[in-house]
């Protein structure tokens, strides 16, 4: 259902990127349809250009967009809709991926566009993203279609209701880095137990990739996995033990509050 639509970038950072890498080598869209106009100082167009053959965007360019992609910092929304809303139009359809930024704060610029937010992740460059969507008001099934034809080929994707957005940003949009802190902790630790640093990168990170294909492929889910692999006074329930009595599953709660609050701050959200 995209093979006609023309899409064009409005920030170009890392998730721009990211994006724009997935469309461009899952095929969802052909170079041709996609275009890319920075903020003012960027310098990475250039490089989106010349790495995917995508087009370099003007603010003309918006108008004649089917579909509209907010990717900058969610603190730039005054500033860019200032100059970006001008152009916007019904029968257009903005999606969002601002962390934070409610669909009705990006209709206050539509002028009538459909908007449609997203939460997803980095992994959506290598098509193994967890992205959340949901409809703002003038949004219905054709926008929702148009959610899932762009992010399903791109790894899992799910519908919810505005109001779980910022649990999403906590649990898989910044997900990501949790793990890799993890994965980090657990190879300096063997450092300091003399490890080889290089060996100990590449096993936690192996530990890491195994892991998630297992639980992906298991149907269980989390707790039953750990369970399987944890023998009752063996090495793995001597660290679990020990993890938990540091208070492991309190710090991963605290964080994920952390995130989900820094969420509805940047939406101005007030608890």
């Amino acid at each position: 259902m995209l093979n006609n639509q023309r899409i064009i970038f409005l920030g170009d950072g890392n998730m721009a990127g990211a994006m724009i890498r997935g469309i461009v080598e899952k095929k969802i869209m052909a170079p041709g349809q996609v275009k890319v106009l920075g903020l003012a100082g960027s310098q990475k167009v250039e490089e989106l250009v010349a790495q995917y053959g995508i087009g370099a965007g003007q603010k003309e360019d918006i108008a004649q967009a089917d579909l509209i992609f907010l990717a900058f910092k969610p603190q730039d929304l005054a500033s860019a809709m200032a100059d970006y809303s001008l152009y916007f139009r019904e029968g257009q359809t903005i999606l969002s991926i601002l962390a934070g930024i409610s669909c009705q704060a990006i209709e206050a610029y539509a002028n009538g566009a459909a908007v449609v937010r997203f939460m997803p992740n980095l992994a959506l460059c290598v098509g193994l993203s967890a992205t959340a969507f949901c409809l703002g008001r003038a949004a219905g099934n054709t926008q929702a279609d148009i959610a899932r034809a762009l992010f399903a080929p791109l790894g899992v994707v799910v519908q919810v209701n505005e109001n779980q957005m910022s649990a999403v940003t906590a649990v898989s949009g910044s997900g990501p880095a949790y793990f890799y802190a993890l994965t980090e902790a657990m190879a300096a630790a063997a450092v300091r137990d003399g490890m080889d640093p290089e060996a100990a990168e590449r096993l936690a990170v192996q530990t890491l990739i195994g892991a998630a294909k297992l639980i992906a492929d298991s149907g269980v889910g989390p707790a039953v996995m750990r369970e399987r692999i944890t023998s009752k006074g063996g090495t793995t329930a001597a660290a679990l033990a020990a993890m938990e009595k540091a208070g492991f599953y309190e710090t991963v709660e605290k964080g994920y509050i952390a995130c989900r609050d820094r969420s509805d701050e940047l939406g101005g959200i007030k608890k």
